[in-house]
């Protein structure tokens, strides 16, 4: 998930735990990384609200192809995806061509 200001993460709280409700289900729960610089951050007023997922790990692309399914969380922008989520998601091109 992305999320600047905490609310993906709690929907990706909520889907986790959601898919650990079923039976053999192995949930991990990740973060892709920030690429806001972090004096831009902090005059969004976003420091403290990513302060309560830091501890989440962060994503990496060649771990994709370890999972059987994938939710990715982002939030909307101009009718995209959050560029960091873009920007991580075009990181990943080396698993699908291979």
């Amino acid at each position: 998930f992305y999320s600047t200001y905490g609310h993906v993460y709690k929907l990706a709280q909520a889907v986790a735990q959601g898919a650990r409700e079923v039976s053999g289900a192995q949930v991990d729960l990740k973060r892709v990384p920030e690429t806001l610089p972090q004096d831009v951050l902090e005059k969004m007023n976003a420091i403290q609200a990513q302060k309560e997922y830091e501890s989440i790990p962060i994503a990496q692309p060649n771990e994709l192809g370890n999972y059987d399914c994938i939710l990715f969380g982002t939030p909307g922008r101009f009718g995209n995806m959050a560029a960091q989520m873009k920007t991580f998601l075009d990181a990943t091109g080396g698993l699908w061509m291979a």
